[in-house]
Formats: structure tokens, sequence, C-alpha cells
């Protein structure tokens, strides 16, 4: 899609419409060479779009704003209803338009998305931009909207002269295919009679190998808590990125404790990156084998063990990138083939650098360590930031499980609730957390 910039202090405003169901998500990469806003919005939503940007209250299924480059993923919120949803693209004049005038962006998304036909543009207003392709990645020309708009226009005048010719045509056509699926199924059904009858039945004395069973729960790491893994029909899938939702209390760290445990147990190799010295300094002692624990204040911890490591703070993220692939490279068992990384810095980093920034950093790591076959772990303390801030990481998440508090016979307990697990089945039942259990 190519789009022309607006003159400075206007925007432009392009849109690619498509149909969703409820409960779906879809999920790809997009990028531009300039700047831009990228969301996907209900109707309600995009007609909300004023001034060039959306109110305060919208709550976009997905939001990047700022952004630049190629290859940026994402994913959406679960969408709420059956209904036309849009992809857009918001472009703020400036200085730093392109002297040519125009931008390039290029979209991916599933291949079963489906779109909706029409294409107009505008500038300074919302407006409307899609296609009906079977690509997975759109490229069009804006020239192209005209044209599309002007075919539309002429199959309109065109079909009042549909008439009678045109009826006994569409009549013919169907009798034609039905034809030619009638012969295909006779085919499949002759060729699979003769398959039958040239195999031999094997001798009685033959024995056929059989493979194996496999437990239903291979590929699950189990959080060692029954009553969760039994909402999470087995355990946390390998290799998805769950963000973990709580405030600080006992039963987040003792859920914490139980799968670093479980994941020892099952041979995974596992890391853990935090800011929080005497929470690291407990971890590190009670397990000496096959967990390392990275922290920028390792060095205020007493008699360090040998996998404790040092890492830059917070305030340089490319310094915490290089520092993480240095100990990954000298220290972690690469033979494992499932490994478990609890990131426990993503409060911090988004306190300091705030959501768009945080977003853009943290969805690149994570794409990293996704290549790399980690299963993701991460904590999110809901009460440090505004809910727009904390949502501009969220949904980089393949699950959501939240930890909360309400009131129970006059007394507050802690529930848990898994929000999202993309592709798995799980139960959405409300989980009282026992503390005796998790000890």
């Amino acid at each position: 899609m190519t789009i022309e910039h607006p003159a400075s202090g206007q925007c432009t405003v392009r849109s690619l419409a498509f149909s969703a169901v409820k409960g779906d998500e879809v999920a790809g990469t997009y990028g531009s060479d300039t700047q831009i806003n990228f969301y996907i919005l209900t109707q309600d939503q995009l007609n909300s779009i004023q001034n060039c940007r959306l109110p305060e209250t919208a709550r976009p299924l997905y939001v990047e704003e700022n952004a630049v480059g190629y290859g940026n993923r994402y994913r959406s919120l679960s969408f709420p209803a059956n209904a036309t949803y849009y992809f857009v693209f918001i472009f703020v004049g400036g200085p730093t338009s392109p002297a040519s005038g125009y931008s390039t962006v290029e979209l991916s998304f599933p291949a079963s998305t489906i779109l909706i036909n029409g294409i107009t543009s505008a500038s300074s207003s919302t407006s409307a931009t899609s296609s009906s392709t079977t690509e997975t990645t759109i490229v069009l020309p804006t020239s192209m909207a005209s044209s599309s708009l002007a075919s539309q226009a002429g199959s309109v005048g065109t079909s009042g002269n549909f008439g009678i010719v045109g009826a006994i045509g569409l009549v013919v056509i169907i009798a034609m295919v039905a034809s030619v699926v009638l012969l295909r199924r006779r085919k499949r059904t002759l060729l699979k009679n003769a398959v039958t009858a040239i195999v031999e039945k094997p001798p009685q004395s033959a024995e056929i190998a059989e493979p194996p069973p496999q437990s239903p729960f291979s590929n699950r790491l189990s959080t060692a808590y029954g009553d969760l893994d039994n909402l999470l029909v087995g355990g946390l899938p390998i290799g998805y990125a769950v963000l973990l939702i709580s405030p600080p209390c006992d039963e987040r760290d003792l859920l914490l404790r139980k799968i670093i445990g479980s994941a020892l147990s099952a041979g995974m190799p596992t890391l853990y990156l935090s800011n929080d010295p005497s929470r690291t300094q407990g971890l590190v002692r009670t397990y000496p084998k096959d967990f390392f624990a990275l922290n920028p204040q390792a060095d205020k911890v007493l008699s360090p063990p040998a996998n404790l490591y040092k890492i830059p703070g917070i305030d340089n993220l490319s310094d915490v990138n290089i520092a993480f692939t240095k100990i990954m490279e000298e220290h972690v068992n690469h033979g494992a083939s499932n490994r478990l990384l609890i990131f426990d810095l993503l409060t911090d980093i988004l306190l300091l650098h705030k959501g768009v920034a945080t977003r853009k950093w943290f969805s690149d790591f994570l794409g990293r360590r996704n290549a790399e076959g980690f299963t993701v772990l991460a904590f999110l303390n809901p009460l440090v930031a505004s809910k727009q801030e904390t949502q501009t990481v969220i949904d980089l998440f393949d699950g959501v499980i939240e930890i909360y508090e309400k009131e129970l016979r006059e007394r507050s307990r802690r529930f848990l609730v898994i929000k999202k697990m993309y592709g798995q089945e799980y139960s959405e039942s409300e989980l009282m957390l026992d503390k005796d259990k998790l000890f």
C-alpha cells in the first residue's frame, strides 16, 4: 500500500476492512518506511477518530503508535462479536515525511482472514481501504483506489442489463459445475475400491508395530499446582509466551516457585530475569542446578553463587539484550530441547520507558526468544501503570492469566482466571487460590 503523505498538521487515515468471528484473534506483521500509527478497531472506534487520534476512552483491539520499520509483529485481542473490523493506518504530516511524498506500508495476516471489497481514501478524515485478495501480504499502489472505485461503479451500471440471457447462462454454468463434482466423486470411489481389491491381507502371524502411546500433556509444562493445571488442561503450552498479571502477593511468589521446580524436574533449564535482589538470592540458593538468574543488582547479593549473573540496568535496553545473549552462549545448556524464561522485569521497564518504547523493545526480545525455542512466563503488576499503558504490552502474549483480589464472606481472598490462551483448550472458570496447596 503506497500512501501519499498529507501536509504538515494534517493526516491521512487508511483502513482495511475484514470480517471476524467472536473469540478469534488475528496476528501477523506490518511495517512502513516512515512513522505510522497502527490500530485494529471496531466500526464505532473507527468512526470516533477525530483530529487524527482515537479518543482516550477507546479500547482498540491492537494499538502501536509512532512505529517504523518492517517486520513488526502484532496480535489482536479476541474479537468481541461476529462483525466487521478494520486494520487502520494513520499518517501525520510533518518533518518526517519522505522527500518523495509517499510511504510504503506492508501488512500480513492469516490467509483465512476474509477481506471486504471496496477501496476509498481520504486526508484529514477517516477512510476505509480494503481489497479482496487471497494473498497474505498487501502491497497496493494508491492509484488502484480510483480504478477500483471506477470498476465498482461500472458494475453497478451494467447490472440492470443482466436479464433473461444472463439467468440462462447462470443455470448452464451451475449444471456444468455439478456434473464435474459428480464425476470426480465417482472417480474417487472407483479408485478407492480398486486399491482395496489389490491390497493383500498380511499373514496372521505377522505383528504390526504400533507407535507408542503419547501423553496428551506431552506439549505442556505442569505448573505443579493441580487446580491450575486442570484449568489449563495439563499445564502451560510449551513454546508459548504467557503473561501473569498480578499485584505483589504470597500466592504469586509461591506459584512462581512451583513453576520453576516443575520446569527443572522436567529437565528444562530455566532463566530468571528480575530486578529484585532478595527474591533472586532465595531462588539461586534453592535451585543450584540448571537455574540461571540475571539481575542488575546481583552485586548486592552476599557471596553470589555461580548461577547468578549481573546484567546492565534497564536504562539501556540494548545492553540488556547483549548481556542476555552473551550469558546464553557461554553458560546455558543448548542441548536441551525446551527451556523456560521467566521475565520479571516487565513492570520496571514499563514504568521507566512507558508503553510505546517498552512494547517496541519487548516485541523484538520476545520474537528472538520464541525463535530460540523458549517458553516464556512474564509477570506484570497492574497497579503501577495506567490501563492504557499496560494494554500496549498485554496483547504481545499468546496467553494471559490474572490474579486479583475480591471479598468473599467478609474477607479478602485472591482468585485466578485464565483470560486468554491462543489456540488452546482451557477453562474460563474462576479459581480461588489455596495457600496450603501452594505451599
